[in-house]
């Protein structure tokens, strides 16, 4: 093969390469929505604490996105739902609710008090949702186990 044969092969490659719809080299990349949006962070009570009394103020934090009222469903904002001696539900499912255990806060705020919590070992679980109560994906969570006396 002479170089103007290769010479035209190569431009022809690269012209190729230019007008093909084939994806960008950096495939392996994580997409944008495989990352979490932020975190939350159960401030009260705290890990492996002891509560004194039934009622138990729950205090939560958020970085990297804003909390909203329940409805919003501006993109990368979400609300609060707690857990308490629940499991989650599945991924894609709406939270429900279930008073006294699984609590919707869906007025935007980040403070809870549940009243009536018997004395033990108690698992408490934070998860934000969307505007229509569906868990971020992925999970924006965290989880403290505490004891009331």
């Amino acid at each position: 093969m002479n170089n103007t044969h290769k010479l035209t092969v190569a431009i022809l490659t690269m012209t190729f390469l230019a007008c093909s719809d084939a994806p960008p080299a950096e495939t392996d990349a994580p997409a944008a929505d495989e990352a979490p949006i932020g975190t939350v962070t159960i401030a009260q009570p705290a890990a492996e604490s002891q509560v004194m009394g039934a009622n138990v103020t729950v205090s939560l934090q958020v970085a990297g996105f804003q909390i909203v009222p329940a409805g919003d469903t501006t993109s990368g904002t979400g609300h609060h739902h707690l857990y308490l001696d629940a499991d989650l539900t599945g991924a894609g499912e709406p939270v429900p609710t279930v008073p006294g255990s699984i609590i919707h806060m869906g007025d935007g705020s980040s403070e809870y008090t549940f009243e009536g919590v018997l004395p033990g070992e108690h698992r408490l679980i934070a998860v934000v949702a969307d505007g229509i109560h569906i868990p971020l994906q992925p999970w924006v969570v965290d989880t403290v186990t505490f004891t009331v006396n």
